[in-house]
């Protein structure tokens, strides 16, 4: 599911699942890991537009899906469906 969420949520690691190797562990000492984060444990954010690739399933902010099929109806998301 981790990798999924970042592949659809665009580059870069955001999401790194529940075990980790240790060094990559919240401030390089665990290998559990239930908020993913920088070296830090600082959680690491998501814009709108990443949210709505991750929550459509589709990777692309514009074309609903996933747990929104029709697209979400705040007022960012059908900003996003608008310019499709």
């Amino acid at each position: 599911m981790s990798q999924l969420r970042n592949v659809l949520g665009r580059p870069g690691i955001k999401d790194e699942g529940l075990v980790v190797p240790e060094l990559q562990g919240a401030e390089g000492k665990i290998a559990g890991n239930v908020l993913a984060g920088d070296e830090n444990s600082v959680a690491f954010d998501r814009n709108p537009e990443e949210i709505l690739s991750i929550v459509y399933g589709s990777g692309d902010e514009h074309v609903p899906g996933g747990f929104y099929p029709k697209g979400a109806d705040g007022r960012i998301a059908r900003s996003h469906l608008h310019t499709a």
